[in-house]
């Protein structure tokens, strides 16, 4: 919510460092590789990073079209290789409970020692103990064995952002979830180069994006009305919720 209107790169990092997604997907308390227990650096985020939150399985056109290769297939965006070595920018990270002190659990059996809840406003902070000092190299990039792990994870974050394929990529998802399921490649397009350059050199502008989505003709304009295919099945969590709504359900 905080960078819902902000920069796509802030986004990204907030979600990168925030402890939940670190709980989520494995970065927190990942550690770098030991060869002596055969210890590898987990993989999960660095997978998910890629294929969920920035450039998909695929490389895209702008229009959000796969784009083929000489045997008329998609083309990966990127390779196991790609996931080992990115794993390493993700080392090293915890949830920062830095001053803070614990409290005793509500539940039953009532055991003390759990945190407050004060590091899940704070991004998970890094300490060099445990990371990765080997060259990572993916998506064309390498980053130099022994680059400390903030500017390591600088140099990571803006090679995903700065991916021809983020554009295209962000505009098909957003578009499906606030308009319409199936979005014509034109009206992709038109979004992706909103978000490529908001008009004053800026890329990754949310509030431009989001603006392009929901002003494009595409949205507003009486074609979608007379259409059979325009238009989203409404998410299962609104259905219910709306129904809620309806029946004046309430909390006991």
């Amino acid at each position: 919510a905080r960078h819902g209107f902000g920069n796509f790169r802030d986004l990204l990092e907030a979600v990168t460092l925030h402890p939940m997604m670190g709980a989520f997907l494995n970065t927190r308390g990942n550690q770098k590789e030991d060869p002596a227990t055969g210890r590898v650096p987990d993989e999960n985020y660095a997978r998910e990073v890629m294929q969920l939150f920035t450039i998909g399985l695929h490389q895209l056109n702008q229009d959000g079209t796969p784009r083929l290769g000489a045997n008329g297939q998609p083309i990966d965006s990127y390779t196991q290789s790609d996931v080992t070595n990115l794993a390493r920018v993700f080392t090293d990270y915890d949830t920062d409970t830095r001053g803070l002190g614990t409290i005793t659990n509500p539940n039953p059996p009532h055991q003390t020692g759990i945190w407050s809840h004060g590091y899940l406003q704070r991004p998970m902070w890094f300490d060099a103990s445990r990371h990765s000092t080997l060259e990572k190299r993916f998506l064309g990039v390498t980053i130099s064995g022994g680059t400390p792990g903030p500017e390591a994870l600088r140099i990571a974050l803006d090679t995903l952002f700065n991916h021809p394929n983020v554009g295209p990529f962000l505009a098909r998802q957003m578009i499906q979830r606030l308009v319409t399921s199936n979005p014509e490649p034109a009206y992709v397009a038109r979004v992706a180069a909103v978000f490529n350059n908001n008009g004053t050199g800026v890329r990754g502008d949310l509030k431009a994006v989001l603006r392009a989505i929901l002003l494009d003709e595409a949205a507003r304009g009486p074609a979608g009305l007379a259409s059979r295919s325009f238009g989203k099945l409404r998410e299962p969590v609104l259905r219910v919720a709306n129904w809620g709504r309806a029946f004046k359900v309430r909390s006991l």
